[in-house]
């Protein structure tokens, strides 16, 4: 029955062109495309539909069938059957944990949205952070290993002149090991804090004299080189420093609720 409608709804052209565009453009409000007893199915339904199933069709019958599929969800959705599986204890948790993320993903969005980033405050941020500041790179290799007494032997093989590069083949647990350890140019901030603070520690051609332990185990260092380089010009860090920003103040906004917010956390009846 409401077919016919659908395909009244499709001459009317109706939305080609919102698949994916669900914000951003003024409209007097949603459109009704079809009917499902007392509930509309609108112009939004149908592009928020597009965007999450990555479909856009632009010819006429694939709009329609797209359309016909989803009043056919919001007919099973709506009906007395549909209703009742949402008291399921599964159906109504999924349920709820849709609402909660597209609450909160529009929480964030509003808040990012309420006050625009001056460039004031970026600039601030910038000279904060990087000022007249240069950032050294090194370039390392490395030997990694599962317990402290095989490192140290290693250290025991390069003090008697072994090749280290062929020692890391040989000996090495981590994915670089096919590269004799190269580990190619870094910034300390790219790696874990033991590590980076032992190669920032050490003189370039100089290995570690003792193991350094990671979380992935225990390292023998390579220092190999290291160069100094200026800081990024403001316009190369302006977007990084825009969404540090975003950050910052989507981190305050959901501070702020969990002030007024009671949590507790339950710990499961023992078996």
């Amino acid at each position: 029955m409401w077919k016919a409608t659908v395909r009244r709804c499709i001459a009317l052209t109706f939305c080609l062109g919102l698949a994916g565009q669900v914000s951003g453009q003024e409209q007097s409000g949603p459109r009704t495309l079809v009917m499902i007893d007392d509930f509309a199915v609108t112009d939004l339904h149908f592009a928020l539909f597009a965007n999450q199933t990555g479909r856009s069709p632009k010819d006429g019958q694939g709009q329609l069938n797209m359309l016909n599929e989803l009043a056919t969800h919001f007919m099973i959705a709506n009906s007395p059957e549909g209703k009742a599986l949402t008291e399921q204890a599964e159906v109504k948790a999924a349920l709820e944990v849709a609402r909660a993320r597209l609450i909160a993903q529009s929480f964030i969005n509003s808040s990012l949205q309420q006050t625009p980033i001056e460039e004031e405050e970026l600039r601030t941020l910038y000279a904060a952070q990087y000022g007249d500041t240069q950032q050294t790179e090194y370039k390392a290799r490395h030997i990694l290993l599962k317990t402290e007494d095989e490192a140290k032997a290693v250290i025991v093989e390069l003090d008697g002149g072994a090749d280290f590069a062929t020692l890391a083949k040989e000996k090495s647990i981590g994915p670089s090991k096919t590269a004799g350890g190269d580990l190619g140019w870094f910034e300390s901030k790219q790696m874990v804090s033991e590590f980076a603070t032992a190669t920032a520690d050490m003189d370039n051609g100089a290995y570690s004299r003792s193991p350094v332990q990671t979380r992935f185990g225990w390292h023998v260092i390579l220092r190999e080189d290291s160069r100094e380089l200026p800081p990024p010009t403001f316009e190369t860090a302006k977007p990084e420093l825009e969404k540090q920003v975003q950050r910052e103040r989507v981190a305050k906004a959901i501070a702020e609720i969990k002030e007024n917010t009671r949590i507790e956390v339950q710990s499961p009846e023992p078996q």
